[in-house]
């Protein structure tokens, strides 16, 4: 299976993925609870955190089936104007869950922190289109950022906040770090780390 760096203008393409991917995922239902929202708000916040952060962001030659979004350690690079139009159209879109929103990302920041002080690198997002799920496309796209990792010798973290991906994640090197919610009133997670 060939894996592609996503062009930019596929970033639409890969946000509807993603959408689609993270639609039961427990901290996006936690987020935003209505199934009809969450569904229709989805594209939007990925399309958004896409053209806020700088990351490497792989998927599948051809079609876009699945995403692996990537940060390198250190503090990656955010476009100002993007993330200025963010933080006003926020909680205009997300209205009613945007203290969720905002409560889930700094819950999920502070574990990493406390979970894997040093650099690393991070895997910030990965989906496959639900179709397509369990045929090796997720292990495809994890594959180059564990690649730049091993050779510069840093170790990668992920969190996920699907029980059902431990064993996934598990069968890569990775091993539970720390355990808790985002929030402490939110969804469980699991903070992964691989040496």
């Amino acid at each position: 299976m060939e894996i592609v760096r996503l062009e930019p203008e596929r970033l639409s393409e890969a946000s509807a993925v993603l959408a689609r991917a993270f639609q039961d995922d427990p901290a996006w239902s936690w987020v935003l609870p209505n199934a009809g929202r969450r569904a229709a708000l989805l594209p939007w916040l990925f399309q958004t955190g896409f053209e806020v952060t700088d990351a490497e962001i792989w998927t599948t030659g051809g079609d876009v089936l699945g995403i692996a979004r990537w940060l390198p350690p250190g503090r990656p690079h955010v476009h100002v104007g993007p993330m200025l139009r963010a933080l006003v159209a926020t909680p205009v879109r997300v209205r009613e869950a945007t203290s969720r929103f905002f409560a889930y990302g700094r819950a999920v920041e502070a574990m990493r922190a406390e979970a894997v002080p040093e650099p690393h690198w991070y895997l910030a997002g990965i989906g496959v289109e639900p179709a397509r799920q369990r045929q090796g496309i997720g292990s495809a796209l994890i594959a180059p950022g564990l690649e730049a990792a091993h050779a510069a010798g840093f170790p990668v973290a992920l969190l996920t906040n699907s029980d059902r991906n431990v064993p996934f994640y598990r069968r890569h090197g990775f091993e539970i770090v720390h355990e808790g919610h985002t929030p402490e009133d939110g969804p469980k997670a699991w903070m992964m780390r691989r040496p």
